[in-house]
């Protein structure tokens, strides 16, 4: 492949393609979004030339042999959005799936499809011939002729057949296929090898050769035909985009009818071999999102879906909000070119649909593009940054390397006396409107913040601008980059600006108490989350000075979570951990315990979780004295965690002398206690108890 056969001559090559002895095409296997592999066939350029040459004939042959109006896909002048269109002001839509459909499309069905209008004489006729291109190349090519390309050579250059040896070939030809017999219209099954095509290596449209395409339609004709006539006969309008069968109708269609309609689909079918796949068939009435090809149907115009939209705005509102090169940096882009390409082309076809929307966006669009993509790099002062007041800041990408999680945290060792640290503590507790690493952040920042946003947020929110001075925060977003924001009272009104509401003058205010039935939806949501990550928790019978207890599963058992909706099957995973509550405490007292023996597990002091969710800290070969040092460490990570989560229950959770009765001499916190930890896990359990959390989302690792 390499080579691209130049050892052989143009004949030579021909004779090789035709009969198999070489294989001339490169395979390349893709991810599909459902899951499993694609594989594409992409030709040699010696065989992609003349691919190329045979599609400009296909599309100059008589009308009757030309694909059926039904198609839209691979034939120019047409597009998604035409296709769309046939389906407007729809009150139903259907939509069937071929499965495989470049593979079921064999080289007995384009030799049956070719073999009347490729022999049939025509005003321009071709033989294969040496060629040359614009700059004097010499290649292979078809060249007008007193003769025709015979249809089995033309069909063996626009498919694709099995390298020899190969048993493991998934599309491999058997030979027997079905076929339908133009005398009675029966399909019967034919039990010898047809007489054109007596192997076994039999091919089938490549995906990836120019020619495919367009072959399908032509080999789709008589099925197109048979559909829209089944479908009209339903009241239903029909189109075909590739694979992809669409039906629609401005009124009801009742579930007779679908069925009527999907069974004639797959008797249509039969002929060449083909199926429906079952799992993609949709039915979409009102109430659901009715769309043809991603685009919706169900009004006058095409319109674009939210979905489709929202893909669009997150690149032009990031790229706004954080500048362009950030937010390249968190798409995960490899440079700004690729970004600008992506963006750039969902831009294109939303310009085929909506293309005053669209017009917007690609303007904005443009002017970020525009913006220079290298910032000037902020002075870092001994107070910081100084940073000018009233504009919003850009920060490079060093300087936001230089301010990680982990710089932060090694500059927080103020903390380590107990005072300072309980105070840490209840601030981070009481600070509900954010997330518990993040209320940390500000608080190792500004110990004194009440409220923080970005300067656009309180100037489109509040009417607030920046006083001169004002100093910024860094804080970290668990779906965007880093940004900087501003405490209220680095702030002030703009005039006209209407008073703060209280939840921003007095942010860890809280006047009501938790009850019972908050308690009790907490523990329930915590309970059903506690499966995917192998833990299995029991209520045990204890006196009222025990608590509860952690570890790991001595069993090979397994929890179960129920599913998600009434008659799902239950959710298994193997049990990893076990978690003992005495259930005679109070409901308050068994989720404290619980976040308590949870804050155990998820600082990694019994070991990792389910693909390394959580680190493994367990120490080994301890002396006495570096136990006890260790001992000290779980204990006030734990009960740090566990009084962070009651403080958003309850704002009268009082901490006791649990946490400094394990501090060490001075009554510091020992210096291996992991602040980023500890507050992660904090919020990690805050999240649990609100609501269901999928599997995948539990099992990520940790950063």
């Amino acid at each position: 492949m390499a080579d691209e056969f130049t050892d052989l001559t143009p004949a030579q090559f021909l004779e090789a393609v035709v009969s198999g002895s070489i294989y001339p095409y490169t395979e390349h296997r893709i991810p599909k979004r459902r899951g499993g592999l694609r594989t594409l066939h992409t030709p040699v350029p010696r065989l992609s030339g003349m691919q190329q040459e045979i599609l400009d004939r296909l599309e100059i042959l008589p009308v009757k042999f030309q694909p059926h109006p039904a198609a839209f896909a691979y034939r120019g002048g047409r597009s998604v959005v035409d296709c769309a269109a046939v389906h407007l002001r729809a009150h139903t839509v259907i939509r069937l799936d071929i499965a495989d459909f470049f593979g079921s499309i064999r080289e007995r069905h384009v030799h049956a499809s070719l073999k009347d209008a490729w022999t049939r004489p025509t005003e321009r006729e071709y033989r294969i011939d040496l060629v040359e291109d614009g700059n004097g190349r010499r290649k292979i090519g078809l060249r007008r002729s007193g003769r025709t390309l015979d249809t089995y050579t033309t069909v063996r250059l626009v498919t694709v057949s099995p390298p020899e040896p190969n048993q493991t070939w998934t599309n491999r030809g058997t030979g027997r296929r079905s076929v339908l017999l133009e005398a009675t219209g029966q399909s019967f099954s034919v039990r010898r090898p047809d007489p054109v095509y007596p192997h076994t290596r039999e091919g089938f449209l490549p995906q990836g050769a120019p020619t495919s395409g367009y072959l399908s339609n032509i080999v789709m004709r008589e099925v197109d035909e048979g559909v829209t006539h089944l479908a009209e006969s339903l009241g239903l309008r029909y189109t075909r985009y590739s694979d992809d069968m669409y039906f629609s109708s401005r009124r009801l269609v009742h579930h007779d009818d679908v069925d009527r309609l999907v069974a004639g689909v797959k008797k249509a079918l039969e002929p060449l071999g083909m199926r429906l796949n079952a799992k993609k068939t949709y039915v979409a009435r009102p109430g659901a999102r009715r769309s043809v090809l991603g685009i919706l149907v169900d009004g006058p115009t095409p319109r674009l879906t939210r979905e489709y939209k929202r893909r669009i705005t997150k690149h032009v509102r990031g790229a706004a909000s954080f500048g362009i090169e950030q937010h390249r940096h968190h798409q995960n882009f490899k440079d700004v070119a690729a970004l600008d390409a992506h963006v750039t082309g969902l831009l294109s076809f939303a310009h085929m649909v909506e293309p005053g929307w669209a017009a917007k966006q690609l303007a904005d669009w443009k002017r970020l593009r525009e913006i220079p993509l290298e910032t000037e790099e902020p002075v870092i002062g001994q107070h910081g940054l100084d940073l000018p007041w009233d504009k919003e800041v850009e920060i490079s990408q060093a300087n936001l390397a230089k301010a990680s999680i982990d710089d932060l945290v090694r500059g927080a060792q103020r903390y380590r006396s107990s005072s300072d640290y309980l105070q840490m503590l209840e601030f981070v507790g009481r600070f509900k409107r954010y997330a518990p690493f993040n209320a940390m952040v500000v608080h190792i920042q500004k110990p004194g913040a009440r409220y923080v946003l970005s300067s656009s947020e309180w100037k489109s929110k509040y009417r607030r601008v920046l006083k001169p001075g004002a100093q910024p925060l860094l804080i970290f977003q668990p779906r965007g980059p880093y940004i900087l924001v501003y405490d209220v009272g680095d702030t002030e009104a703009l005039p006209g600006a209407l008073p703060l509401p209280k939840a921003i003058t007095a942010p860890i205010s809280v006047s009501s108490r938790a009850n019972e039935k908050d308690i009790a939806q907490l523990w329930h949501h915590t309970n059903t989350n506690l499966a995917p990550l192998g833990i299995r928790l029991t209520l045990v019978d204890h006196a009222a000075a025990s608590g509860g207890r952690t570890y790991p599963s001595r069993s090979r058992g397994s929890v179960e979570r129920p599913g998600s909706r009434p008659g799902d099957p239950p959710e298994t995973y193997p049990t990893l951990f076990e978690i003992e509550i005495n259930r005679n405490l109070p409901l308050l007292d068994r989720y404290a315990t619980l976040a308590h023996e949870l804050g155990h597990l998820f600082c990694g002091h019994l070991g990792a979780g389910p693909r390394e969710t959580w680190p493994d800290r367990r120490l080994q070969s301890l002396s006495e004295e570096e136990a006890v040092k260790v001992h000290a460490r779980n204990e006030v990570e734990a009960e740090s965690i566990a009084y962070m989560v009651l403080k958003r229950l309850n704002p009268d959770v009082q901490m006791g002398d649990y946490i400094t009765g394990h501090l060490g001499p001075n009554q510091q916190v020992p210096e291996i206690v992991a602040l980023n930890l500890t507050f992660k896990a904090a919020g990690l359990i805050i999240d649990m108890g609100k609501r269901r959390i999928s599997a995948s989302k539990l099992q990520k690792p940790k950063e």
